[in-house]
């Protein structure tokens, strides 16, 4: 509230007849770390010391900050550019117009642009690192150039969770998967809202990448251990598997690993628990189907019930098509969304491609490769670090 104090001062000053400089020096030289004005007079007392001392970077930036709270985005980019016109060292400015130019201006480019003038501003602030990702992230950045930036500042990764499951999630998109583990094995992660799932997801793809390739490779003890730890996940994730989640995938890799070492009822068993497991848990809610429904049909084939796998593949292509024509909606409880969080998404762009992606899996497990693979590829244009597409597009190549 320091500088607010000093405003309020000058406005008063002024209004005695005083000479409010020295207050408004003050208030422009005090500190802006959690100032944030937001009452209806304070729109006043900033107005007055913008038109008392143009040099002043800081009240356009607070009544900026003030305005674009209450929708006024326009009058707030205007007064954040008259800021960084008089000082642009303050990296924050730079990223709130950075945000503004993607989420009310539709212009990825100058959000980027701006986001890069934040970080040269603010080269050390962990958190503008983290959403200038995430904005490249949404603007198509492919995951080896994200992967390189991040591992340019490995200092500013380190100091959030958020950024380190990104970058284990990109470790793991380039197939270095011993690197995300035991990056995953030591760091003790606190859930955040909006991050529900991530740290779990992101080791659960770890464990899996680890076991399938001791699989290949003839290691059917190193395979099982990794599916294990997939399954028992450690706690310092901070968080386990939902009792309504799907681990189709986790159960069908462990009765493979229990089929490569000659264990036959031991595989049927894992194999004939993914393949009966119904619905899913993801985003807050309940669903009838998943990303996950394509691994119970998989466990379907391995337990030589080919017509059941074939009708639930079927269903699920048919689920993917409705799912492509409904409208795109938030449910009422799915307060936390990460896509919501910071950037504005197209909802329905987005729903598309989840649909266009279940096809591809339908398409894939039914044989259709040619279909599946231009599917993804659709998926891919839009989104290229779909990471379930970027693991089913190895999948079909390999």
């Amino acid at each position: 509230t320091v500088p607010m104090l000093h405003y309020t001062i000058g406005a008063i000053e002024a209004l005695l007849g005083n000479d409010p400089a020295a207050s408004y020096r003050e208030a422009a030289a005090a500190s802006p770390d959690y100032c944030f004005p937001a009452r209806l007079e304070d729109i006043g007392i900033l107005e007055a010391a913008i038109q008392a001392n143009p040099s002043d970077a800081r009240a356009p930036y607070y009544l900026g900050n003030l305005l674009y709270d209450r929708r006024r985005h326009r009058d707030a980019i205007a007064l954040w550019e008259r800021s960084v016109a008089v000082d642009a060292s303050n990296g924050i400015v730079h990223r709130n117009l950075g945000i503004a130019a993607f989420n009310i201006l539709g212009d990825p480019g100058r959000a980027r642009e701006h986001y890069d003038a934040a970080m040269r501003a603010a080269p050390e602030d962990a958190r503008v690192f983290y959403e200038r990702d995430q904005l490249w992230k949404r603007t198509g950045a492919s995951p080896q150039e994200r992967l390189a930036e991040l591992r340019r500042r490995l200092d500013l990764v380190e100091r959030r969770d958020d950024l380190t499951i990104e970058f284990c999630s990109l470790l793991d998109t380039v197939g270095e998967f011993e690197e995300a583990e035991k990056i995953l094995a030591v760091r003790k992660f606190q859930p955040w809202e909006g991050g529900e799932g991530q740290a779990l997801g992101v080791y659960t793809r770890t464990q899996l990448a680890l076991g399938y390739r001791a699989l290949a490779a003839g290691d059917a003890a190193s395979a099982e251990a990794a599916f294990e730890r997939a399954l028992r996940p450690p706690e310092n994730l901070g968080e386990a598997r939902h009792l309504l989640a799907n681990a189709s995938d986790v159960w069908l890799a462990l009765g493979d690993a229990k089929a490569a070492s000659g264990d036959d009822d031991e595989a049927e068993r894992w194999w004939g628990r993914a393949a009966e497991f119904r619905g899913d848990f993801q985003d807050m809610s309940v669903r009838s189907f998943s990303e996950l429904t394509a691994f119970q049909a998989e466990a379907l084939r391995r337990l030589g019930r080919e017509q059941e796998a074939n009708d639930l593949l079927r269903t699920l292509e048919a689920y993917a098509e409705e799912l492509e024509q409904t409208e795109a909606k938030i449910d009422y409880f799915a307060t936390s969304l990460p896509t919501m969080l910071l950037f504005e998404d197209d909802l329905q762009a987005r729903q598309t491609n989840t649909a266009r992606f279940l096809k591809a899996q339908a398409a894939a497990g039914v044989g259709e490769s040619e279909k599946a693979a231009a599917l993804l590829a659709d998926v891919l244009r839009y989104d290229p670090n779909h990471v379930r597409a970027i693991d089913l597009k190895a999948r079909l190549e390999a």
